[in-house]
C-alpha cells in the first residue's frame, strides 16, 4: 500500500468540488433568471397598468360630468342653496305689498334672535338678476332679509353679511309677480286692496298690457267672484290710493260699494276730503269712519248727495219679452237689454251699428 504525501492534492476531491460549484452557480442563475423577467414582460405589464389607469380616469370624468351637469340643472331649477351678499339682492325690484315691517313687535326680536343664536335656517327666494340694476330680485324671505340687515348693521359680524338663498332663472316678469304672490298668500294673507294694487302697479310697469290682465295673469288660480271683488279694489287704488292711510283695512263689503261710487264719478268729494288734512289718520277707524260716510252719502257728504247730478232712469220692454234698461248720470247713459241673442261677431257688430244710425238720425 503506497502512503499519501502530506500536502498532495486528491483530484477526485477537486473534481467533486468543482461540480458542486457548477450546480450551485446554474441554480443562482437560474433563481436570478426567474426574478427578473424579460423586458417584453415588463413592457406588457406596464402597458396594461397605463391601460387600466385611463379607464379608471375615464370613468371618473365621466361621473364628474355627470355630477356637473345635475348641478347645473338643479341651479337653473332653484334648487342649490348659495350665499350671496346682502348689497347683491334688490328687496323691491319687484311690487311688492304695502306692508310695512313692524320691528316692535315681539315675532320681530324672536326673528333676529333665532338668526344671531341659529344662523339662517330658510333660505329666501331669488330670482335672477335685473338688467337695470345688476343685482338679484327678491321673491320671497323679505322679513329674513331685512333681519339679516339690520344685525349686520349693529353688529358688523361678517356672518350677517350674506344671506342664503335659492335662486332661480329663466321665468319671466310675471312668473315671478305669480310666485311672489303665492307665497305672500301662503304665508299671511294678503288685503284685497293689496291684491288690486299689485295688479296696477304690474299694468303700470308694463309687466301686463291692462289691469284686467294683470288680474287674469297675476290671479288665475282664483274664482272669478274673487277676481271681481280685486277689480273693485284696482278701481280703489287707481282714484284713492295717493290720499288712503289703511286701505288695507277696507274689507269686501265697502270696498265693493266705494268702488260702485267712484264708478258713478263721486269721487272728487272724497278725494277733497281726505286730502284736506295735515297730518295721517290716528286710526284704521277713523278712515274708515269717513269711507263708510261717503258710501251712505250721510255726515259731512250729505250736502254733496244733494248737489250731486241726478240719477235718472227709465224702463221699456216689448211685447216678445225685449227690455231695455237706461240709467244716466253725470253725461253718461248706461243701457242694459235683455232678451236679445247674436250667434256671432257679425251680428253683434250689425246691431251696434243699427244703434248708432238711430242715435245719428236723433241728431247725437
Amino acid at each position: 500500500m503506497s502512503r499519501k504525501r502530506l500536502g498532495s492534492i486528491d483530484r477526485d476531491s477537486v473534481s467533486e468540488m468543482r461540480d458542486v460549484a457548477e450546480r450551485a452557480a446554474a441554480e443562482r442563475r437560474g433563481m436570478a433568471a426567474s426574478k427578473a423577467p424579460p423586458i417584453g414582460k415588463v413592457a406588457g405589464s406596464a402597458a396594461r397598468s397605463i391601460e387600466d389607469e385611463l379607464l379608471r380616469l375615464r370613468r371618473e370624468n365621466e361621473d364628474l360630468s355627470g355630477t356637473r351637469d345635475l348641478y347645473a340643472h338643479a341651479k337653473s331649477a332653484g334648487l342649490v342653496i348659495e350665499q350671496v351678499p346682502l348689497d347683491d339682492v334688490d328687496a323691491h325690484a319687484l311690487t311688492r305689498d304695502r306692508r310695512m315691517l313692524d320691528k316692535s313687535c315681539e315675532a320681530w326680536e324672536e326673528l333676529k334672535s333665532s338668526l344671531r343664536d341659529r344662523g339662517q335656517q330658510t333660505p329666501i327666494e331669488l330670482s335672477g338678476r335685473s338688467s337695470m340694476s345688476g343685482k338679484y330680485q327678491l321673491v320671497s324671505g323679505y322679513r329674513r332679509l331685512s333681519a339679516l340687515r339690520d344685525l349686520y348693521a349693529e353688529t358688523g359680524d361678517p356672518q350677517f353679511s350674506v344671506v342664503k338663498a335659492l335662486i332661480s332663472g329663466g321665468r319671466d316678469r310675471v312668473d315671478v309677480m305669480v310666485a311672489m304672490i303665492e307665497e305672500n298668500e301662503i304665508r299671511q294673507d294678503i288685503s284685497f286692496y293689496e291684491r288690486g294694487r299689485i295688479c296696477c302697479l304690474a299694468a303700470e310697469q308694463g309687466v301686463c298690457a291692462t289691469i284686467d290682465e294683470a288680474i287674469q295673469a297675476l290671479f288665475s288660480r282664483s274664482s272669478r267672484n274673487r277676481r271681481y271683488k280685486i277689480r273693485n279694489f284696482t278701481v280703489i287704488h287707481s282714484e284713492l290710493g295717493a290720499v288712503l292711510d289703511y286701505p288695507e283695512q277696507i274689507g269686501e263689503r265697502l270696498g265693493a260699494r266705494l268702488a260702485q261710487a267712484l264708478k258713478d264719478g263721486r269721487g272728487p268729494a272724497l278725494v277733497a276730503e281726505l286730502s284736506d288734512r295735515d297730518t295721517k289718520f290716528a286710526t284704521a277707524e277713523e278712515e274708515l269712519a269717513i269711507l263708510t260716510e261717503f258710501v251712505a252719502q250721510q255726515g259731512r257728504f250729505a250736502v254733496a248727495q244733494a248737489e250731486a247730478v241726478p240719477v235718472l232712469t227709465a224702463e221699456w220692454q216689448s211685447a216678445d219679452g225685449v227690455k231695455v234698461q237706461a240709467r244716466s248720470s253725470g253725461g253718461r247713459i248706461a243701457l242694459k237689454l235683455d232678451g236679445l241673442s247674436v250667434s256671432s261677431a257679425e251680428e253683434l257688430e250689425a246691431f251696434v251699428a243699427q244703434l248708432a244710425d238711430l242715435l245719428d238720425g236723433q241728431g247725437r
